[in-house]
């Protein structure tokens, strides 16, 4: 049996205390829909495992529970479509062709994005922007970015240094002290 990168931050975070419903395809369908292109897996896989809520009180994810179009609209609202500035903004924001889509914030101010350039969204680079505008590029699943993230490795060095902590867990939305995130409550 082959041990997946969930599998690994499945063990670090504790199995999900108030999600773990099952996997509902129709949900993810209606975002796709509105986004115009598929998601990655392996975000889809940990968001349908956790819910909404915080990795460790700091990082915000949240996911579509009812599958409307406002909800869409709530959820993947870029808010910065035409902005080229090629200094300030090295790529152009979904919907335009190859754009960054926002999938999470932290609570530092720090952006998580999806470069949606190649055809399949697995393939997807990660894409942080940092509070005061710097920016960090990498390779690799949405889960396999958290796993470096825990294992302090090829992460964006602005992050809080102390996140995650060694007893990381994730946190329902709704029962997260702090946030910044995308998270609804």
């Amino acid at each position: 049996m082959t041990v997946t990168a969930l599998d690994v931050l499945r063990q670090r975070l504790g199995e999900p205390g108030a999600w773990g419903r099952p996997a509902r395809p129709e949900l993810w369908h209606a975002s796709e829909a509105y986004l115009g292109l598929a998601l990655p897996a392996d975000y889809k896989a940990f968001l349908d495992l956790y819910g909404p809520g915080t990795v460790d009180g700091y990082l915000g994810l949240d996911r579509p529970v009812d599958g409307s179009r406002e909800e869409a609209e709530r959820l993947w609202c870029q808010g910065r479509s035409g902005e080229r500035d090629p200094e300030a903004y090295p790529w152009p924001f979904h919907p335009e062709e190859g754009g960054l889509l926002a999938w999470g914030g932290d609570e530092h101010g720090n952006q998580y994005h999806f470069l949606a350039v190649e055809p399949d969204p697995d393939d997807w680079r990660i894409i942080v922007e940092g509070e005061t505008g710097e920016w960090f590029e990498t390779a690799g699943t949405c889960t396999e970015f958290l796993l470096r993230c825990f294992d302090r490795v090829d992460r964006p060095p602005f992050l809080d240094p102390r996140w995650p902590g060694r007893t990381a867990r994730y946190r329902p939305a709704g029962r997260t002290p702090r946030g910044g995130g995308r998270v609804s409550g």
